[in-house]
């Protein structure tokens, strides 16, 4: 294990700054919120051209190189022309942009010249790696791509789940609502609780009985990329729960705070509804984490799962599909959920987790690393 230091003023320049305010906006398909500067690029320039560095010195000859996430898009050019004789290849977490998107960033030919120089790129989704391919379909030697969806591991989450202290079942009918997610834009946080608001305006018997709990942790400090998203959020918070709390009930629980995870395991079995509304994201493995620890102790939930979600390519219709571009189809899709007899939820956990079939993290990392050896470019062969 080799660490690379790094200056805090170069850290904030290339992360808060270029990483969060130039490159998340284009992953997300928001590109009217890219903004760029020359001195944050350069913090970005010089960050990779360390990290470069530093893999050219410790890779042995004719090594592995694994890369992650457009953190790292200039390693490969950078890595490429001094050590010719490595496997490079770069695995996406996030989305990757239709190429249309891509190209509206002001660095777009410098990022695309460097992803060139790539053996192997992997993804979570086909989509993603279509949209990859379609931008270097005119390289001379366009990378390799691979689809490989991240899965949990599911025998911990589900012996963490039965280890648990068991609550009583409510004898009452009240509803929780549940997400667990960032701060993030990409998120929707705020739609989320418009549409809230239009459902419990559209169905006054909700009231009192039904809660939204968002657990929404808060980036590290110094990204301002989302402060807008923040203080529109806890605005729309205050208003709705001042419309409409009554007699000890608040209709959203707001937790802007990273929790244990078996604290967020406790609220995955609590939850009669898990809602996942992003406007664009990688997988989201939060999804996976509340089936398999409702499945685990033979309770049943509903997912109500954007179509923008790496998940969603993968569950398909077993879960409850949403558009988050549609604030009525926000509304409708979790009306239904909320709907859903004792019987459907039953049907419907049992459908999705059926479909997770994703590896485990360590059978996923060998086979990405499999891939990225099987990848021997015209590099390596001009080298050899």
């Amino acid at each position: 294990m080799a660490f690379l230091p790094v200056p805090t003023r170069r850290w904030a320049g290339y992360f808060h700054g270029a990483c969060k305010e130039t490159l998340w906006p284009a992953l997300m398909s928001q590109p009217h919120l890219i903004r760029h500067t020359t001195s944050q690029w350069a913090d970005y320039e010089a960050f990779n051209e360390d990290f470069a560095r530093h893999l050219g010195t410790h890779a042995e000859h004719g090594g592995t190189v694994w890369l992650h996430d457009y953190n790292l898009w200039l390693v490969p050019g950078i890595l490429r022309s001094r050590r010719p004789d490595l496997h490079i290849g770069l695995f996406h977490h996030t989305p990757f942009p239709h190429p249309d998107i891509f190209r509206q960033l002001p660095v777009a030919e410098q990022l695309r010249s460097s992803l060139a120089q790539l053996d192997w790129a992997g993804f979570h989704t086909a989509s993603s790696a279509r949209h990859f391919h379609d931008l270097l379909a005119d390289a001379t030697h366009p990378p390799r791509t691979g689809v490989h969806p991240l899965g949990i591991d599911r025998q911990a989450v589900a012996t963490l789940a039965l280890s648990r202290p068991s609550r009583p079942a409510g004898e009452d009918d009240t509803l929780l609502v549940l997400s667990v997610e960032r701060l993030d834009y990409a998120k929707a946080p705020v739609q989320k609780i418009r549409a809230f608001a239009t459902l419990l305006e559209a169905r006054p018997e909700l009231r009192g009985r039904l809660r939204f709990r968002l657990i929404c942790p808060p980036p590290e400090p110094g990204i301002h990329a989302y402060d807008t998203t923040r203080a529109e959020l806890e605005d729309a918070i205050d208003t709705l729960n001042a419309r409409f709390a009554a007699r000890g009930w608040s209709p959203i629980d707001y937790h802007p705070c990273s929790l244990p995870f078996p604290e967020v395991v406790d609220h995955y079995l609590a939850a009669d509804v898990f809602w996942v509304t992003s406007l664009a994201d990688g997988m989201n493995l939060t999804a996976q984490e509340y089936i398999v620890a409702k499945a685990a102790t033979g309770r049943s939930g509903a997912l109500v799962l954007s179509r923008e979600a790496g998940a969603a390519e993968h569950f398909g219709t077993a879960a409850l599909l949403t558009d988050p571009h549609s604030p009525q189809d926000l509304v409708d899709v979790l009306s239904q959920a909320l709907d859903m007899t004792p019987a459907q939820r039953e049907a419907h956990t049992a459908s999705l987790v059926a479909l997770l079939t994703t590896p485990s993290p360590a059978a996923w990392a060998r086979s990405i690393i499999a891939g990225i050896q099987r990848a021997r470019g015209p590099h390596q062969e001009a080298s050899g």
